[in-house]
């Protein structure tokens, strides 16, 4: 594979998750001054919201517009960790929230201990059942890090590859062995989605060259999870391949922890009319659950479908999840039971907020008109995560006082319970003045 640096893509198709997100999250002229709807939320019933607004202000320091993009998040050791690209030294932050609400960094923890520029694409995190393993993009490869349920970050850094023409987001899932850890690379005509594996010691495991989608095509947005029952990781990710840009699909390929690649260069998840982008993936315990952005029908919307462990597709129309007016964009989801919660950037009510909706074990959408988690502490917010832990899902996502998706911006987070309550408004301020 020839590969010329960063600029092999100027000219080109263009990175896919910059032109979904600056595509499908436009707002319409006056759209930052349109008042939320405040009917649609099942919240937690508050006696008197202005008393609440005085004690959270005693309880938080005033919060700052810290972040650079949308937040990462997975839970582990008892906590919720989520962590972002930053302003400050370092690039990379973090901090924990504890399932009872505590914010236990108000100042953040900095992850990246070295002195290199940080990429533009959000980090990737995961649990391997004893460290929190972070991944972020910088100007010569992806690095990462080990980081303890206690906040401790065990170094050195490691890196899982060197090179200048790599563009995030870097997504990570975790074995109890190892972690596979997905980038994209750019070369003079095509991006292509590459792995590599760290183990759980930190170390790099040489994988040169080890690519999931074909050569001479473009490809990006790549999201995975582990399947504990197969011992296997899904991949999946927005490709071109037969159709050209505006017309994207969305792949998958499983890989082996040994780093045997099982579908050649992936089979079809979903291949509908439009462009089928950024999409995300979780393994239920039975199949895996994977959403997505899909403009079908015009506005973009979100669609998922199920995916066996053998790769077979259940639903290969897709599940229509949010087809509500505006756009509907960025899914992310975390699964928990029978249930996926589902979140996602929305402007059906002018302004982006935070939406969500669970998908069934058996395809139904159990919340069809969606609910608003972000409820408005900030004029925009946008670029959620998820993840699910002690009962309870959270809800990561930036905000800023117009829509900034390379910041600076607030990262904000809020608990969700199952029965789509939402636990914490205000949101928690996860990025706060030093």
């Amino acid at each position: 594979m020839r590969r010329s640096g960063r600029s092999g893509i100027a000219g080109g198709r263009g990175v896919m998750l910059l032109g979904a997100l600056l595509a499908g999250c436009q707002m319409a002229p006056g759209q930052e001054e349109a008042a939320p709807p405040k009917d649609l939320a099942p919240v937690e019933a508050k006696a008197d919201g202005e008393a609440q607004a005085r004690e959270w202000s005693r309880k938080w320091p005033s919060p700052a517009p810290l972040g650079r993009r949308g937040p990462a998040v997975a839970y582990g050791g008892g906590k919720f960790f989520a962590v972002w690209n930053d302003v400050r030294e370092g690039g990379v932050y973090g901090a924990r929230v504890k399932p009872d609400g505590t914010l236990l960094d108000p100042e953040g923890i900095r992850l990246n201990l070295g002195d290199g520029p940080v990429g533009s694409g959000r980090p990737g995190i995961a649990f391997n059942g004893t460290h929190f393993f972070v991944v972020w993009e910088t100007s010569d490869g992806i690095d990462g890090v080990r980081v303890k349920p206690d906040g401790t970050v065990v170094g050195p850094e490691f890196r899982v590859i060197q090179t200048d023409e790599s563009f995030g987001p870097a997504a990570i899932a975790c074995s109890p062995k190892l972690c596979l850890v997905t980038f994209t690379i750019a070369g003079d005509a095509e991006t292509v989605i590459f792995f590599g594996r760290v183990t759980k010691h930190a170390e790099v495991i040489a994988d040169s060259e080890r690519t999931l989608s074909p050569a001479y095509n473009f490809a990006g947005d790549s999201a995975v999870a582990w399947n504990n029952s197969r011992k296997e990781f899904l991949v999946v990710w927005s490709d071109e391949r037969g159709a050209g840009a505006g017309k994207e699909d969305i792949y998958g390929n499983r890989v082996k922890e040994n780093g045997t690649i099982l579908d050649d260069v992936g089979f079809p998840i979903a291949m509908a009319p439009g462009a089928q982008l950024t999409p995300d993936v979780a393994w239920s315990g039975r199949r895996y659950h994977v959403v997505w952005s899909d403009n079908r029908d015009g506005d973009t919307d979100i669609f998922g479908a199920r995916v066996h462990g053998n790769g077979t597709v259940e639903d290969p129309d897709g599940i229509p999840i949010s087809t509500a007016i505006g756009e509907q964009t960025v899914p992310r989801l975390a699964h928990h039971n029978s249930k996926s919660l589902v979140v996602w950037d929305d402007t059906r009510g002018g302004p982006h907020r935070v939406w969500g909706a669970r998908l069934g074990e058996d395809g139904d959408v159990w919340d069809p008109t969606g609910f608003a988690i972000s409820q408005g502490d900030q004029p925009q917010e946008y670029l959620p995560d998820v993840a699910q832990g002690a009962d309870l899902f959270f809800t990561a996502y930036a905000g800023a006082d117009s829509f900034l998706p390379f910041g600076p911006n607030f990262i904000l987070g809020t608990r969700v319970n199952h029965h789509t309550t939402v636990k914490d408004i205000p949101a928690l301020p996860l990025t706060q003045e030093e």
